[in-house]
């Protein structure tokens, strides 16, 4: 490890660099008053919705039937400033919240999934250990953000908790595949989720939601709001209850024969914005899931839980001066998590604590150019910082810091875009790194584009992987290097997205010689390859069906060519809904797993098994009583089928769900 002496080298660079948007800056000031006024106006201002309608040549990422809404998505992950889909040239998916409300889908995971290229498995029910794949790339390897400010909890070896977040404050997901580290840093390996919350409409609203099913499972959701041209504020409460299921059990077992695995869910959600006169606002956001989950530790009957508490909070504020945006933004993420395991007997407990912080700070300026052009340059701070505590002894703590300076450009030439970032990073217990991406699209017209990307990542290791609390420490991990690029086309609803992801001196875990020595996590020399394929197709048929469809072939293999665990070799997804009436939706969505290995750990050494090879399919009916009240009713896992995304862990079974929805 590198534990350098300073960054005062590279003062100058970034003041220099300063100094030339600063003069930009000020040069753009001598426009005349009304230009700037409209500058102001065209920026994405919180004061109006987020979602705008781009010119007649933008192609929309997200088909919406116009029976509802029909909607065309701007973008702010590619490139850290608000773009158009067609001035983007990364590969992107966006769901949005009418989306997420036709298929019925309660976690995040669940929507995820829905898209092409991605892929989870859970170790039980709610709340339990649920890991995401973005094109093979595992949990740590992506960025999470909340409303922008990060999610990955330092204490977590597998970064961000996606476990206990919910879908009912969500108003869009945006998911940006490949590696962005030259835009967000290193936790951005294999891609960007950014996970954006509901903001206030105009005037004063109230919502209230109600839907109670199978395994006692209990949610409430409600949300007060109001809008101005001066001020906005939103409070969102979201309560969740589950009996659940028990989380082990073996494969083929009837799960109503083992005890339950309850589960709770507190998520409180605030956000408010004030503008200061007409060229400044502030904002605020506030983001806190409280959770409690039971689960299973050495079989079906066996008793545990973890207590979390997970909370984002940030102040931001902008100034408009002519085509320029000046931004700061201070946030902080704190992640508090106590694991107790009852072990041997109930008179002896194990307890396992750790407590992960973030603080961060970004000072950003995004200039407006040309037409559609945008040069963003910044810098940004954060600290990681992680507390633990073993067997109740001692409490340990330990920390890194990260300097960054970056600067993105977008470049429109009529039907030619162009994309850059480059970001060089500071770390205090690593080597400093450059990283960087490019991008081109070229345009035939508004519903044929091709493009293609390369981008490069490097992955730190996470804390928590160095010091190892199931085992041996290791603190001369070194960084993962990882080169990306894809090439796709799209025509029309139809996308096809050729992509690679090399991986240099992965991270693993190696267990020891015998069953009962402790393993350490390794780089492994040499380079582990993932590839494949998404095909995607989306689109409206007879004005009464809005049909979406797609498929990915993935080969991810280590550098020995072993294909890597709980990565299903295929997948196919589907969702169709019928609007059978201006007040009436069906809806059926499903997803087939192809072959996927993992890995049986009741012997030593542990033996492969299948673990794909299945479909699930669920359904949802809508109805809209009247301007107010709505109702709905759904069922998972229809044809009842008995699955297991990891291996010894169970999945639930046929479930019935009833709603009801008032919006005042």
């Amino acid at each position: 490890m590198k534990n350098p002496k300073g960054f005062r080298g590279k003062y100058f660079s970034l003041a220099a660099i300063l100094a030339v948007s600063t003069t930009v800056t000020l040069a753009s000031t001598t426009a005349s008053y009304e230009d700037s006024q409209s500058s102001v106006q065209k920026q994405d201002e919180y004061a109006s919705s987020e979602e705008e309608t781009p010119p007649q040549d933008e192609q929309p990422i997200v088909v919406i039937s116009k029976k509802i809404k029909d909607k065309k998505s701007k973008i702010y992950s590619a490139l850290k400033s608000m773009s158009t889909p067609a001035n983007t040239t990364d590969d992107v998916s966006i769901i949005t919240s009418q989306e997420i409300k036709l298929q019925g889908y309660e976690t995040v995971a669940q929507v995820l999934q829905s898209l092409p290229g991605v892929s989870f498995t859970q170790s039980g029910g709610l709340g339990e250990t649920t890991s995401l794949y973005l094109q093979g790339m595992s949990n740590k390897y992506t960025l999470v953000l909340i409303d922008g400010i990060r999610y990955n909890d330092p204490a977590n070896i597998s970064g961000a908790n996606l476990s206990n977040l919910m879908v009912n404050d969500i108003s869009k997901i945006e998911v940006i595949k490949g590696a962005q580290s030259g835009v967000w840093g290193a936790d951005a390996a294999a891609g960007v989720i950014n996970i954006i919350t509901k903001k206030a409409e105009p005037g004063t609203h109230a919502s209230v939601g109600v839907e109670a099913g199978s395994y006692k499972y209990r949610n409430l959701s409600v949300s007060l709001s109001k809008r101005t041209r001066k001020y906005n504020a939103m409070l969102q409460v979201l309560r969740t209850t589950s009996r659940s299921f028990t989380s082990q059990a073996p494969k083929g077992s009837n799960i109503d024969d083992f005890e339950r695995d309850p589960y709770r869910n507190t998520t409180v959600n605030f956000n408010a914005g004030y503008w200061i006169g007409s060229s400044s606002h502030i904002e605020l956001g506030y983001h806190d899931v409280n959770s409690y989950t039971n689960y299973d530790t050495s079989g079906p009957n066996t008793q545990a839980a973890v207590d979390s508490r997970d909370k984002t909070g940030y102040l931001k504020y902008k100034y408009f001066i002519g085509r320029n945006t000046i931004e700061t933004t201070i946030s902080q993420s704190y992640f508090h998590s106590k694991q107790e395991d009852l072990v041997f007997s109930p008179y002896y407990s194990q307890i396992e604590e750790s407590k992960g912080t973030i603080p961060s700070v970004e000072i950003k300026d995004t200039l407006r150019y040309g037409h559609k052009n945008s040069f963003v340059i910044g810098v940004n701070y954060k600290k990681r910082k992680v507390k633990y505590t073993i067997l109740q002894g001692a409490q340990k703590e330990r920390d890194d810091t990260n300097r960054a300076i970056f600067a993105t450009n977008t470049y429109r030439l009529k039907h030619i875009v162009l994309s850059q970032a480059l970001r060089y990073d500071h770390f205090s217990n690593f080597k400093n790194k450059l990283t960087g991406k490019i991008g081109v699209k070229y345009l035939f017209n508004k519903n044929l584009n091709i493009y293609a990307n390369i981008g490069t990542a490097y992955k730190t290791p996470n804390i928590m992987n160095m010091i190892n609390i199931w085992g041996l420490s290791n603190f001369n991990l070194e960084p993962e290097k990882i080169l990306s690029y894809n090439i796709g086309i799209k025509y029309f609803g139809l996308g096809v997205n050729f992509f690679r992801n090399e991986i240099k001196d992965m991270i693993v875990w190696k267990s020891g010689a015998n069953w009962w020595d402790p393993g350490q996590n390794v780089n492994i020399p040499g380079t582990s390859v993932l590839k494949g394929v998404e095909v995607s197709y989306q689109q409206i048929l007879l004005e009464k069906f809005l049909l979406g469809v797609n498929y990915t072939y993935l080969d991810a293999k280590d550098k020995d060519g072993n294909r890597l665990l709980r990565r299903p070799r295929y997948q196919i997804g589907f969702n169709v809904t019928y609007f059978a009436t201006k007040n009436l939706n069906i809806n059926a969505n499903g997803t087939y797993i192809g072959s996927r290995t993992d890995k049986d750990f009741s012997t030593y050494p542990a033996s492969d098994v299948d673990t794909g090879k299945y479909f699930v399919l669920n359904s949802k009916i809508d109805y809209k009583i009247n301007k107010i009240w709505s109702t709905y009713f759904k069922v998972t896992n229809l044809l009842n089928k008995k699955y297991q995304s990891v291996y010894g862990y169970a999945s639930g079974e046929r479930s019935y769900y009833i709603g009801v929805n008032a919006k005042f």
